[in-house]
């Protein structure tokens, strides 16, 4: 049998218990992007694209760059030249990870080995960064 007590105890504690679920599940807004600082957002490196091509993302966060084809090599380079893989994406499952932590910029990246043939190519947005230009 429950006391007098402790069933009071319980009545007092479940709407804090409520609100604070409520809290969580609203999140403090409708938008879901860019991501929550310390992240890290996946891209697919297929054959001859990258998915998605265009990420948005805050200050602190990483992007992780995984081969999902069947291409033998593929690179992840920055326009900008702060950061490249080199050759490390030789095959499936291999990956390349960069942290960004310069908010409002744009970094345009490319596939040195399929950029002049399919237009690999992507944009990481840190922050309020701008937009990627339409015919980058």
């Amino acid at each position: 049998m429950v006391s007098r007590r402790k069933f009071r105890g319980v009545l007092l504690l479940t709407p804090l218990l409520a609100l604070g679920l409520a809290a969580l599940a609203c999140g403090g807004g409708g938008s879901s992007s860019p991501t929550s600082p310390g992240q890290t957002v996946t891209v697919q490196i297929m054959d001859n694209s990258f998915n998605p091509k265009d990420v948005n993302i805050n200050p602190g966060d990483t992007v992780t760059w995984v081969d999902m084809g069947s291409a033998p090599l593929h690179t992840v380079s920055a326009g900008d030249g702060s950061f490249d893989s080199g050759n490390s994406l030789t095959g499936k499952g291999k990956s390349f990870s960069h942290t960004f932590n310069t908010g409002g910029v744009t970094v345009l990246y490319y596939c040195k080995v399929h950029q002049s043939c399919c237009l690999m190519q992507g944009a990481v947005v840190v922050g309020s960064g701008p937009p990627p230009n339409p015919g980058y």
